[in-house]
């Protein structure tokens, strides 16, 4: 059965020439990823997300510690993440096949009341776990794919249910203790991404650190220590990276200026912007900005 899924997954990308970059299917939030060669590093700013591995091999690093999943397994991210994640294992006649769904909180939190599971206060601080998938999990994927050729009122009724079925089959997972502590607003994970939430939406603005301890309900060196903990950053630094992957969006949709990116981001100085974007992505903005440019000719 798996095989056929895998089979079906791949003709289903092949048919509608999907990139070999995550596609979003355009039901319950599943994306696609099929990769017929491994991919090179690449930074990436991770969503929360469930991962499901069906075929070939992945690997993300975040500060020093590296995670990998593939056929069987799953990864769960908790917070948002700037990573460098790769295909590591793929080829023409197996080509990496993998989905992902992002996390709703919201879910998590409804699945928390109704199950009311205890949570080990003994667990570590992280933001990522890996592990096998099981069969019930990778099922629920699935029919959730088997979805995208049904009628639409099918898809509409269907749908929510499969997403808070994968979500409730992750939380029951052996390494699902992350979501389950990420579902009680008190935990320290639950505390930090609030903090991360508040980076998101205003990382164009200064960045206070006391203001983001006082959001997470923690004394100044308990957010410092938990946050690098979980996220394997500083603030400043996390915000940094959060302020490049936006400006990388910027250009990559067509924007002119790289200094009126600069300042659109947050960034005071375009010399400076221009240093730590060539830092983070390898090469400078404007090459960005002549790439996009050149698409939209062509």
């Amino acid at each position: 059965m798996e095989q056929d899924l895998i089979a079906r997954v791949i003709e289903y990308a092949d048919a509608k020439q999907l990139p070999e970059t995550p596609t979003d299917l355009g039901i319950g939030g599943l994306a696609l990823l099929r990769s017929r060669t491994p991919t090179p590093l690449t930074n990436t700013l991770y969503r929360p997300l469930l991962c499901v591995g069906l075929q070939g091999r992945k690997q993300t690093q975040f500060g020093n510690r590296i995670v990998d999943y593939g056929a069987g397994e799953s990864l769960i991210v908790c917070v948002d993440l700037p990573t460098l994640s790769h295909v590591v294992d793929a080829s023409p006649e197996r080509p990496y096949v993998g989905f992902a769904i992002g996390i709703d909180l919201a879910i998590l939190r409804e699945l928390q009341i109704e199950l009311e599971f205890d949570v080990d206060a003994r667990e570590k601080d992280g933001a990522v776990a890996s592990g096998a998938a099981g069969h019930h999990v990778r099922d629920a994927m699935c029919r959730l794919f088997d979805l995208i050729d049904r009628p639409p009122v099918e898809r509409r009724v269907l749908a929510p249910l499969l997403v808070k079925e994968i979500h409730f089959r992750m939380l029951m997972e052996e390494h699902g203790g992350i979501l389950r502590r990420l579902s009680r607003p008190d935990s320290r994970i639950s505390r930090i991404s609030r903090a991360i939430g508040k980076l998101r939406r205003d990382y164009a603005q200064p960045i206070s650190v006391h203001e983001l301890a006082e959001l997470a309900s923690m004394s100044l060196s308990s957010f410092h220590e938990h946050f690098k903990a979980i996220t394997a950053t500083t603030p400043i630094q996390f915000q940094k990276d959060i302020r490049l992957f936006a400006a990388r969006q910027k250009l990559m949709a067509g924007a002119v200026s790289v200094a009126s990116v600069a300042f659109e981001v947050g960034y005071e100085s375009p010399t400076q912007f221009s240093r730590e974007y060539s830092r983070k992505f390898g090469h400078p903005p404007s090459i960005e900005r002549d790439i996009s440019q050149r698409s939209e000719v062509a």
